[in-house]
């Protein structure tokens, strides 16, 4: 796997920092490692069937319950944020791009395995297991940076609309 560019961790900080709900999280994540990304076929599409990123964090206060664990919330913000930047790491204007940007979540589960406490040096790896023009089914787990225990996995299915066509010019007579 190539190393992020410093052009991909700003675009990463740019999206996730906008997106509203967490956004004051950004600044504890950044890309890890990222696979090759695929060449866009003659419809702009690319084959991306199994193409992995990951990204390294930090569990902080704002994220943990009363216990000094990662809350649950924190984890699916995660697993929501994570997966759908992998999206946009493949889009193009006319695959997961806009006006959807990464679409939007159908489904999201979460399984919360062991307790991340405040401080802990998180690895998330996540995988787009199937992707089509239209829906994602992607995978994610955080575990511990050093020792690789998972503390959480999850799976997220997202759904693209594409851009709008262009309307029809034929006005129906009466």
């Amino acid at each position: 796997m190539p190393k992020p560019s410093q052009e991909d961790q700003d675009f990463f900080q740019r999206i996730i920092g906008s997106a509203g709900y967490g956004n004051h999280l950004a600044k504890h994540f950044s890309i890890y490692d990222i696979d090759e990304i695929p060449q866009e076929d003659d419809k702009g599409y690319r084959r991306v069937d199994g193409f992995k990123i990951s990204f390294e964090g930090v569990v902080t206060e704002d994220m943990s319950n009363l216990s000094g664990n990662m809350h649950g919330a924190a984890y699916s913000w995660i697993i929501d944020t994570c997966s759908s930047a992998a999206l946009i790491a493949i889009h193009t204007p006319t695959f997961w791009g806009l006006p959807d940007f990464a679409g939007v979540t159908l489904t999201m589960e979460l399984q919360c395995l062991n307790p991340a406490p405040i401080n802990t040096k998180l690895l998330i790896e996540v995988e787009i297991v199937k992707c089509s023009v239209r829906l994602s089914n992607l995978r994610c787990d955080i575990k511990d940076f050093s020792t690789g225990k998972i503390f959480a996995t999850g799976t997220h299915l997202k759904m693209w609309k594409g851009p709008k066509p262009e309307k029809d010019q034929t006005q129906a007579k009466l």
